[in-house]
């Protein structure tokens, strides 16, 4: 017993330092080969600092994931190529997101790309999409069995013209039509030239045409991811039309563009307070008939309550893991908890939208 407890606490310093003394990325693969090989349960488990009421209620069911079993589930860009899948379930997250995954493999940017700004627990990347293509994806994800949904997030390649960037998207949701829970077309990533050019009225029309032509049954599916950057009239509209579109939901929202320390996008909690206006716009055009996840920023329990509140249905995370560890979904899920207890909630799915009740 007293060697399994000590082997627990050495894997537990060794997850820690190595996000304290290597560089951003290299830590990040490291985490992964921990995960893809599932030390993590290995790792002494937090235990529960609130007796909970027996009537306390964490499940959500949302159109398109089904039911979750709390609102806490990985953002798109730390698994990207799906190969560590049984390893975040054991973190105990309630869904999962994969990608973003292009037609073919690419390198994405040359390194260094990932940073931390460790005074505003944050991020920065400029990855580039780099990923394994659709083939090796679609193979790991139908390999890994879950008990919770798998969402398969979608770009385009570096060298795809924006203006056949359908193409790419296309080829995408044919691939993957019969695997994931949920299909997620991102024109939001700072990294990827001309990708946030195709977040406009016009482009979600054509691709909405292009889909009933060829895939009409995934259109209940497919959900849309944002940037937090657009100035508000433009967010508008495309929401009006994402809506008007009947598209299966929202996804509020991807990093914010950033020149400096760094060049690329930053997450983590800085991203905060835009995210959270991204959905309250976003709520106010919909007033809650299309489903919608908050990522970004969200760095603790009592933020997942002010995005429900706000009106997302669920929440991802990325940054949080860096920086709380690989226990931050039980973490937050216990000041989630106290949360709701404070203000008189024993459902999380009453949460949802309650700011703009009370």
């Amino acid at each position: 017993m007293r060697l399994k407890l000590n082997v627990k606490r050495i894997l537990g310093d060794l997850a820690g330092a190595s996000l304290r003394v290597f560089p951003a990325e290299t830590a990040h693969d490291l985490g992964m080969f921990l995960l893809k090989h599932r030390l993590a349960r290995f790792l002494p488990r937090p235990a529960d600092t609130l007796e909970v009421p027996h009537d306390l209620d964490l499940h959500m069911r949302i159109p398109g994931l089904g039911d979750l079993v709390h609102p806490i589930g990985l953002a798109a860009g730390f698994d990207k190529n799906a190969i560590a899948l049984r390893g975040f379930e054991d973190l105990q997250f309630s869904f999962l997101e994969v990608g973003t995954v292009t037609p073919l493999a690419q390198p994405g940017n040359p390194k260094p790309r990932m940073f931390r700004s460790r005074s505003e627990y944050s991020l920065i990347n400029r990855m580039g999409f780099n990923n394994d293509g659709h083939r090796a994806v679609y193979d790991r994800v139908e390999g890994s069995p879950l008990r919770i949904p798998v969402g398969v997030n979608l770009g385009k390649n570096k060298q795809t013209l924006t203006e056949h960037a359908i193409s790419d998207y296309l080829k995408g949701l044919i691939h993957f039509k019969n695997l994931g829970s949920y299909i997620v077309i991102n024109i939001s990533s700072p990294n990827t030239p001309g990708l946030r050019e195709l977040a406009n009225p016009e482009f979600i029309r054509r691709l909405k045409s292009e889909i009933e032509m060829q895939v009409p049954e995934l259109l209940k599916k497919i959900w849309i991811k944002l940037d937090p950057d657009l100035p508000r009239k433009e967010f508008i509209a495309l929401i009006e039309t994402i809506t008007e579109e009947r598209f299966a939901g929202l996804i509020l929202s991807n990093t914010h563009r950033v020149t400096w320390p760094e060049a690329g996008g930053m997450s983590g909690h800085i991203l905060s307070h835009l995210s959270s206006e991204r959905l309250t716009w976003a709520y106010e055009v919909h007033r809650g008939a299309l489903p919608m996840i908050g990522s970004g920023g969200v760095m603790s329990g009592i933020d997942v309550f002010h995005k429900l509140a706000r009106g997302a249905s669920a929440v991802q995370i990325y940054t949080a893991l860096v920086y709380r560890g690989p226990w931050a979904v039980l973490h937050m899920l216990e000041e989630f908890k106290a949360e709701m207890l404070l203000h008189g909630y024993t459902r999380a799915s009453d949460v949802v939208g309650c700011h703009y009740r009370d």
